[in-house]
Order: structure tokens, then C-alpha cells, then sequence
């Protein structure tokens, strides 16, 4: 009697031994969580306006919002330091043209304007993008035609305007720039003007 007793306490030992293992290895194993190979964003990812430190070039092209200046194409060149941009700028607005006919005879008269001058930003990181408040200051020119005499009257200017700069990768860059142009000794002529520009240009 006895030994029956052993076995079957033998038997049930073994039996839940068994039965213990197989439940746990049905048990589902959890995965480890998945690493993200990307780094954490810091501020550090953000665009620095020291980036565009060193020389750098640019075309225009854009409109000046006053009869007389309209489209107009230039460009840009400048060296930024720590920040501070020290430049100049050239831009050459088509101005408009017109012709009338009086006693069987066509007049044809037509103006626009020029500039050149000196400017002096300082930039800001926004962002992806860069912004730089900026003074402008030179010497315009209008130039009135009429019919194959021409006329030209040129005087000093100042410029405040604001550029956005955004990069595009390696040393390219585009933009865009808001000015106002406005004579020193302004008598109501078309050369005082609001313009857009969009611009690209590449650090040199």
C-alpha cells in the first residue's frame, strides 16, 4: 500500500512538474521596444545665422510698385561677420513706355530707373530660415526719353527693407526681400517706391 502511494505521489509530482513547463513556455515573451535610430531635435537643429557667415552673391528679380519702375532684375553682394552683413546692390527697373499720335506724327516717351548703393543688415535665425533687417543707402537714377532725346536726373537714397533667407543645401540659398526706396530731396517724383524681390544666389 504503501508503495502505491509512492508512485502515485511520484507519478503527480512528475505530472505537475511537466504541465508547470509546458504553461510557461506558452506564455508570450515580449519584444524589446524598437530603438530610434533619429536623434532627439535640439536647438541645435535649428537654422544658425551664423551660417551665412563669409561672402556670399545673389540675382533678383522682382517689381517695384510705382508708374515708372515695375519689373526690375539685379543683384547682390556682401560679406556676413558674426552676423553683421556689409554688402551692395544694384538693381535696373524696366519702367514703362508709352506713345501717342498727334498731327499724323508718333511720340514716343518712355522712363525708368536705377540704382546702386551700399547696405547693412543684421541676421537673425527664425527657424529654418534666416532674418535680416536692413538699411539701404546710394545713388538713383530716372531716366526719361522721349523719342530718341533722353534726360537723366539722379539723387541719393535710402532703402530700409527686410531679406528672409532660407538654404537649400550645401552653399545655395534663396529668398525673398521687401524694400522701401525713398529720395533724400523727393519733389513727387516715380523714383520713391515699395518693391518685392525673390532672389538666389550661393556662399562664395
Amino acid at each position: 500500500m504503501k508503495r502505491t502511494q509512492t508512485i502515485l505521489s511520484l507519478s503527480f509530482g512528475i505530472f505537475s512538474s511537466v504541465f508547470a513547463q509546458l504553461a510557461s513556455a506558452q506564455e508570450p515573451v515580449e519584444a524589446p521596444a524598437p530603438q530610434s535610430d533619429a536623434a532627439t531635435p535640439t536647438a541645435a537643429d535649428a537654422t544658425d545665422a551664423r551660417g551665412f557667415d563669409g561672402w556670399s552673391a545673389a540675382l533678383l528679380a522682382g517689381n517695384g510698385f510705382e508708374d515708372g519702375v515695375n519689373v526690375g532684375f539685379g543683384g547682390r553682394l556682401g560679406m556676413n561677420a558674426e552676423r553683421l552683413y556689409l554688402g551692395g546692390t544694384f538693381v535696373y527697373h524696366l519702367g514703362e513706355s508709352r506713345s501717342a499720335t498727334f498731327l499724323g506724327q508718333t511720340q514716343e516717351a518712355s522712363v525708368n530707373i536705377y540704382y546702386f548703393g551700399g547696405e547693412a543688415g543684421y541676421d537673425f535665425a527664425a527657424g529654418p530660415v534666416v532674418l535680416r533687417p536692413y538699411g539701404g543707402f546710394g545713388l538713383g537714377t530716372a531716366r526719361g526719353c522721349l523719342n530718341d532725346t533722353c534726360d537723366t536726373e539722379s539723387r541719393a537714397y535710402i532703402a530700409p527693407g527686410l531679406a528672409v533667407l532660407a538654404s537649400v543645401g550645401g552653399s545655395l540659398f534663396v529668398g525673398g526681400d521687401a524694400r522701401f526706396v525713398v529720395p533724400l530731396d523727393d519733389d513727387g517724383s516715380d523714383f520713391d517706391h515699395f518693391g518685392l524681390f525673390a532672389f538666389a544666389g550661393m556662399r562664395l
